[in-house]
């Protein structure tokens, strides 16, 4: 009998984590065809800088984590850098949190590394991140009330309020972690602290980067606005166990753009080759040497039998 509801909840539980972005990839088809498709790619940013930049923001996350790791399991020389990408990429296409699941199995098979250290680490980055990532939305908002330009609908009425407070969600973990102390983890107050440090700093060079890409489109038409559709972004990647944040990001776009009376042709196309970029990268970073390892692996095997 648990057995059968285990096997209840967990499909109920993954129905409804593809429901919702299959929901908004159908209402995102529908916008687009409204749009205009010959419309949407006749606006596509003109700038070669709009498509070189693109590739940036992709390694920032991988990169960032790979400099936190190597220095709290120390093992500088031993963890490679594809690992975090597929990390990454793990966390992007399945539920919120498998990318660290993945690199806890992996780190403790490769790395040999015991179970208990490596499991604070790897938790405490996490909750550490979150946290990180929810400064930098307080930043952005600090920045909103200090100045008088915002017009942006969606960071200015109520739904500004129940995004934010969705995710405010992952403060509390981080906040409870930082008092307690040894209490809670093995990690001291300073590695703590230098962790923080580096996630926050990945998720401002992220938002310098997503601006700078807004920036080069033309789609928009001031810098403040442009940092409205950043801050946005920023709110709904901080959201919490919400599956398919890159489509819903898509879909607030197109919402915005009409409230904004904005050209809805230019912010589709950017927002679409945006989106698209990360899938491609996707692509020729992870699936790509992920395939070429396992080829290499299965010839290795075979060789090696009598």
């Amino acid at each position: 009998m648990p057995d059968l509801k285990d096997r209840i909840t967990g499909r109920v539980s993954l129905l409804l984590r593809w429901l919702f972005p299959a929901v908004m990839l159908v209402f995102l088809i529908h916008n687009l065809s409204t749009i205009g498709w010959m419309q949407v790619w006749n606006a596509r940013p003109r700038t070669v800088g709009f498509y070189l930049i693109q590739c940036l923001p992709y390694g920032v996350q991988p990169v960032s984590e790979w400099l936190i790791f190597r220095r709290l399991l120390d093992v500088s020389g031993q963890l490679p850098l594809s690992v975090l990408f597929r990390k990454r990429y793990l966390n992007s296409v399945l539920v919120e949190y498998s990318g660290e699941t993945y690199f806890f199995f992996w780190a403790q098979k490769k790395l040999r590394l015991t179970r208990d250290n490596l499991l604070h680490v790897v938790r405490e980055s996490a909750l550490l991140s979150g946290g990180a990532g929810l400064a930098m939305v307080w930043v952005v908002v600090l920045i909103f009330l200090l100045s008088s330009g915002a017009s942006l609908p969606l960071l200015t009425g109520s739904r500004h309020w129940m995004l934010l407070g969705a995710s405010t969600l992952p403060l509390l973990p981080c906040l409870v972690l930082m008092v307690a102390g040894a209490r809670l983890t093995r990690l001291t107050r300073q590695e703590m602290l230098s962790t923080f440090g580096i996630h926050f700093a990945r998720s401002f060079v992220t938002l310098i980067l997503e601006f700078a890409s807004w920036w080069l489109s033309d789609a928009l038409p001031s810098a403040f606005v442009c940092f409205e559709f950043v801050a946005l972004r920023l709110i709904v990647t901080r959201l919490p166990l919400v599956p398919g944040k890159d489509i819903l990001f898509v879909g607030l776009g197109l919402e915005a753009a009409g409230m904004m009376d904005l050209s809805r042709p230019k912010v589709a196309a950017t927002l679409i080759i945006m989106a698209a970029f990360q899938q491609v990268m996707d692509f020729a970073v992870v699936s790509v040497s992920w395939l070429i390892t396992h080829l290499r692996a299965d010839r290795s095997a075979t060789s090696h039998r009598p």
